[in-house]
């Protein structure tokens, strides 16, 4: 498929909606050309197409979608990954029809949105960009031939599946809270002696065990810990004084209950798939650092196949030359030290392949423009963000719970170094959520090492850059 060649479509998934553009070759003249004269033109060059259209309107259903397509004989389709939910449909239609998807990630797209003096928040201008994100000729190698490595890489289906299954957990993790909450009000003054105890069961099959009495499950609570607590109910205080158990209790402990059975059900699937052969290497890595098994779903869902990450099976480290600004001073020995000064010249090493591999975990930044200034946002995966965060504070800051290997070795003494750095009177200069961020830091540095280590080519690639600081 090549530049001479390709008609691309550009869809910009909405909830219910899509939004579409087609192009047979860049325009000429530019984008922001192209867009200013023919924006008012939504109807016929930026067609939308409905999931669910009103009768009583002329809304472009789904079959009017995959007309359009076959009639304009689109060679490939260009989506940005909007959730999983939203642009399956539209997904499988473009399959089904034999269209090629490539996948272009958020902030490329807004990137270069913004590089062609596109709007922000226009689903025309989306469906422009991402179709001229497949005309552009940056986006073609020498042959002339589509360089896919400017795309997202076509994640396997088994990681879809892996994802799925992941948020649907996450799912059912969040409606638990407010159903528990809730349970555990009414508890305080119908069962106050249960209020607030932890109950939780790991036999398969078998529900919480005041859950299951609450909402009268007999057989799916295991017989000893049911009778414990029947018996604790008959001496409480509560039921002394009238104060009987409430039908929106009982109800509330049901629906927990169904909950539980169905997060063992998914755990089952979900622990089938991450044992998988396909998966050997990374749970090897997974096991030095303990993970339990949501954690290696949610960063298998990111992170596979770490292969995506090098440059011909190599991390990609660029080099580059850079004339300082500011003057830099560090502290060594409880002394201020001049590194710097404003004029001198540094080389900096880039390793372009963690950062890729840092920001797919949520663990990297991106540089925004902010009126006149350039800000350092957190970006990335949010969820495994959180996924870092849990296992600091439930394994690295709690003594004694890491693995007892060179990796747990390594950890606890970047803390005990991070906590030794003082300043002059003695006081830590690393607290709180500085400290644990670069925790989170180093065990994302330390996985990315191992993996490396376990997949990459031995040699790495090295770019030199000049640029100014």
């Amino acid at each position: 498929m090549t530049i001479k060649s390709i008609t691309s479509l550009g869809v910009d998934v909405s909830k219910s909606s899509i939004t579409c553009h087609i192009l047979s070759q860049y325009p000429v003249g530019g984008l922001k050309t192209y867009w200013q004269k023919n924006r008012t033109k939504a109807s016929s060059l930026f067609p939308s197409f409905y999931s669910s259209p009103k009768p009583e309107t002329n809304q472009k259903s789904v079959f009017d979608f995959a007309d359009y397509v076959t009639d304009n004989k689109v060679d490939v389709a260009i989506l940005e990954p909007t959730g999983n939910h939203y642009s399956r449909l539209w997904a499988r239609i473009l399959e089904n029809l034999g269209t090629k998807i490539l996948w272009v990630g958020h902030i490329e797209l807004r990137r270069y949105r913004g590089g062609k003096n596109l709007p922000n928040k226009s689903d025309e201008a989306d469906a422009l960009a991402m179709a001229a994100y497949a005309q552009d000729q940056d986006k073609y190698l020498e042959s002339g031939e589509l360089n896919e490595r400017q795309f997202l890489m076509h994640r396997p289906e088994v990681i879809d599946y892996l994802r799925e299954l992941v948020q649907k957990l996450e799912h059912l993790n969040r409606v638990q809270s407010p159903i528990i909450n809730y349970t555990r009000q009414m508890l305080a003054w119908q069962f106050p002696e249960k209020a607030h105890s932890k109950t939780k069961t790991t036999i398969a099959g078998k529900v919480p065990p005041l859950w299951g009495w609450l909402a009268q499950r007999e057989l799916e609570v295991h017989p000893q810990s049911y009778k414990s607590i029947a018996r604790l109910y008959q001496k409480s205080i509560s039921l002394r004084l009238g104060l009987e158990i409430d039908p929106i209790v009982r109800s509330h402990a049901s629906w927990l209950c169904d909950i539980h059975i169905e997060e063992q059900r998914l755990e089952s699937q979900l622990k089938a798939l991450v044992n998988d052969e396909l998966f050997l290497i990374y749970n090897q890595i997974f096991d030095q650092f303990n993970f339990g098994l949501r954690i290696r779903a949610r960063l298998l869902s990111r992170i596979y196949p770490f292969e995506a990450f090098l440059t011909n099976g190599k991390q990609l480290i660029e080099r580059e030359v850079r004339e300082v600004k500011k003057k830099q001073v560090t502290r060594e020995k409880g002394k201020s030290v001049v590194k710097f000064l404003p004029g001198d010249i540094k080389r900096v090493k880039r390793n372009r392949s963690r950062d890729a591999f840092k920001l797919r975990l949520g663990m990297g930044t991106v540089l925004e423009q902010s009126g006149d200034s350039l800000v350092e946002k957190g970006s990335g995966s949010a969820l495994c963000r959180m996924t870092f965060w849990q296992y600091v504070i439930t394994k690295i800051e709690v003594d004694g719970r890491l693995p007892d290997n060179p990796i747990g070795n390594e950890i606890a003494d970047y803390k005990e170094m991070l906590k030794n750095n003082v300043d002059g009177s003695g006081k830590q200069l690393l607290n709180g959520k500085h400290l644990q961020n670069k925790l989170m830091s180093k065990v994302a540095n330390l996985l990315f090492r191992e993996l490396s280590r376990a997949i990459a080519t031995p040699s790495v690639g090295i770019v030199v850059k000049l640029s100014t600081e």
